[in-house]
């Protein structure tokens, strides 16, 4: 593995679900380690409540204000506020500012950018497909909660 260093400007740039995203760091850079995500965030934004099966995710709040909720637990995190989100816990967050926010992610092991990329290679149109979306996020061991469901942590 070599050491990696990427520009402000650099990185793959995709939309996933309407949230604009940049892989700054894809797994097949680190030999499958690790990955990195920014991801910017609209007003109200976020994904819906979900567990990844295989990684852990850490945020790191870059710009504005963040509602999580991790493993039952709500907090507002501001920007500098770290978060880890172990593999098999529920996780959401919502973006609370009113201009953009910018949020961090790395995800060990990596792997997950994969599922960034898939969603952002369907147009708009399909994406809104919520059962085409599910087999891909099963595909990455991903699994979408209803809201409620956001605090169950798995036996």
């Amino acid at each position: 593995m070599k050491p990696i260093q990427v520009p402000s400007t650099g990185g793959k740039r995709v939309d996933v679900l309407g949230i604009p995203m940049v892989i700054r760091i894809h797994g097949r850079e680190t030999g499958g380690a690790i990955s990195v995500v920014e991801s910017h965030d609209a007003p109200n934004g976020g994904p819906p409540p979900h567990t990844h099966r295989r990684e852990d995710e850490t945020f790191q709040v870059l710009e504005g204000e963040y509602e999580f909720t991790v493993g039952g637990k709500s907090f507002v995190a501001e920007k500098g506020t770290t978060i880890f989100a172990p593999r098999g816990i529920p996780h959401t967050y919502r973006y609370l500012g009113r201009n953009p926010g910018r949020l961090m992610c790395v995800i060990v092991p990596a792997g997950f950018e994969g599922f960034f990329e898939a969603i952002g290679a369907l147009t708009p149109e399909e994406q809104q497909n919520i059962q085409r979306v599910m087999v891909i996020a099963k595909d990455f061991g991903l699994e979408f909660l209803p809201p409620e469901q956001t605090s169950a942590v798995p036996g």
